[in-house]
């Protein structure tokens, strides 16, 4: 453990156990953020399991994502002044494809939260998958919206789940919100988002918000705060980053935030370098586009996954760094994801 956390610089001082009385979660805050940037990571069982297993999609994904959902919602209410707001000023903003994934905006309503919905779909002109870099960020465009039910001449407290890497997806979903928001004479108070939360990303978004005139911001994420790849894409706990190895054959190595207890968990089952969202919609057995559903790409992900982690392994095997139990979790999931596929294809 400490031999990982010296090499891949893991920020396991960062972080305080905060009590929670939720059921399967553990809450930790995160500290060195400013005073309006209030940092929560949602640490379960059902969070592990998805960042170290490519291998889990479809309706297990869907279900894990429920229990993890059902626990950020407990926590959203406990650590946020939600419960302050009247329905009419609560907006869960969906971020199409992927977002609604998450199951958050189901899991609020089971605990009782009204609020109303919007929608926006972000794209990237050109496909994307572990290439969110400028040049692609540059025909990032929005392809559907719905903010009719945004209301009017309200203090709002926006909720907006989704996979935050690079945070430019999030940038314009605010942004288009705040267009609307200004038009119909509401205004932005708080923002709380959730998901896979890179630590880049949750800074970027933090002064995207503040610009737009968000005065205060909470972020749940799930399991850790994430390293980001030289692709702005992929979101390891830990590892070598194969998208710089790639583009300049050296190992460059990262660590993303989390608790000392929490990485002993993840420790025998997470991949070094291995990108835990990973194409979120692709995961998904059907997704919601605003106008109709469509497949996510269950097989596409499986396929892809196989060749992230072939690659990490052999770019890792050689390290000092790497032990039995890395390529231990490197076989089983292999075998895992190759066995998903025969079903998927």
């Amino acid at each position: 453990m400490d031999r990982l956390i010296e090499t891949f610089k893991i920020g396991v001082d960062r972080t305080e156990e905060v009590e929670f009385s939720g059921q399967s979660s553990r809450i930790f805050k995160v500290k060195g953020f400013p005073s309006d940037c209030e940092v929560y990571i949602v640490d379960s069982d059902a969070g592990k399991e998805i960042a170290c297993h490519p291998s889990i999609v479809g309706d297990q994904l869907s279900q894990l994502c429920l229990e993890i959902a059902s626990d950020a919602a407990q926590a959203i209410l406990q650590f946020t002044p939600l419960r302050e707001y009247a329905g009419d000023s609560i907006v869960f903003e969906h971020v199409l494809r992927a977002a609604p994934g998450y199951r958050l905006h189901e899991a609020l309503k089971d605990v009782g939260v009204g609020f109303r919905e919007v929608w926006v779909r972000p794209r990237y002109v050109s496909p994307s998958y572990r290439d969110h870099d400028e040049e692609t960020a540059k025909r990032l465009v929005i392809v559907y919206e719905d903010f009719s039910k945004l209301p009017e001449n309200q203090d709002l407290i926006v909720v907006k789940p989704d996979t935050e890497a690079s945070g430019r997806t999030g940038e314009i979903a605010l942004k288009r919100l705040a267009k609307f928001a200004e038009e119909k004479g509401s205004r932005l108070e708080e923002l709380i988002i959730y998901g896979f939360i890179s630590e880049p990303g949750l800074k970027a978004i933090y002064e995207v918000a503040k610009k737009l005139g968000f005065k205060k911001i909470y972020a749940f994420a799930i399991g850790n705060l994430t390293a980001l790849c030289y692709n702005m894409y992929d979101m390891p706990l830990y590892g070598p980053d194969e998208s710089y190895y790639a583009e300049y054959g050296k190992i460059k190595t990262l660590g993303g935030i989390a608790d000392y207890t929490t990485l002993e968990r993840y420790a025998a089952e997470f991949i070094p370098g291995a990108d835990q969202p990973g194409d979120w919609s692709a995961r998904q057995v059907k997704v919601f586009t605003g106008t109709g559903y469509e497949p996510g790409g269950i097989p596409k992900h499986l396929k892809n996954s196989i060749e992230l982690i072939e690659k990490l392994w052999e770019i890792s095997k050689n390290m000092d760094w790497f032990m039995d139990f890395h390529e231990l979790a490197i076989k089983r999931e292999l075998e895992a994801l190759r066995n998903a596929f025969k079903k998927w294809v």
